[in-house]
């Protein structure tokens, strides 16, 4: 009969030690940790788990968190499972539906558009009034306007897009 490790404190100290050794980042090591052990403490004093206790566990977090903090959550306690060679008790992501475009009430109007291009026109900003309009005119994100210099429109290279996800 195979032994199945034990989940507890013990464990999730050789799971840091695990993470240091991955060369993890401090954050993602603080972060994986504390979701592990915010699942120990759901269940105080529990040894055996079970795919039901898990999937039980994915249900609370969905009644308390956003979809996106809870996969967040899922991949950390994912993570633990394999470690402690527990595959039996991963369980899958909660799917998200993307939408395709940008919700109408985040997207700014025209009048609020010319009110940003006239305030920075009117402070003689004149870089911040062209920013806003390259911005607003070609969709690109707000990190990608550093790729819009003289060279590439010269060149007419389309740089920004080879950035994109």
């Amino acid at each position: 009969m195979m032994e199945i490790p034990v989940l507890n404190e013990g464990q999730l100290d050789r799971f840091k030690l695990h993470l240091i050794e991955e060369e993890r980042s401090p954050n993602t090591i603080e972060k994986y940790s504390r979701d592990v052990r915010a699942l120990l403490a759901h269940f105080p004093g529990e040894v055996g788990f079970t795919k039901e206790m898990i999937l039980d566990y994915k249900q609370c977090l969905l009644e308390k968190y956003k979809t996106i903090s809870v996969n967040s959550m899922l991949v950390a306690i994912n993570q633990f499972f394999r470690f402690c060679k527990r595959e039996d008790l991963r369980v899958k992501l909660v799917k998200v539906q993307r939408s395709t475009f940008r919700e109408h009430r985040r997207e700014l109007s025209l009048v609020e558009y010319k009110r940003l291009v006239r305030a920075a026109q009117l402070k003689k900003k004149e870089r911040l009034s062209l920013l806003i309009q390259a911005i607003c005119s070609t969709g690109i994100r707000v990190s990608e306007h550093r790729f819009i210099t003289v060279e590439s429109l010269r060149k007419g290279v389309d740089q920004p897009h080879r950035y994109r996800r």
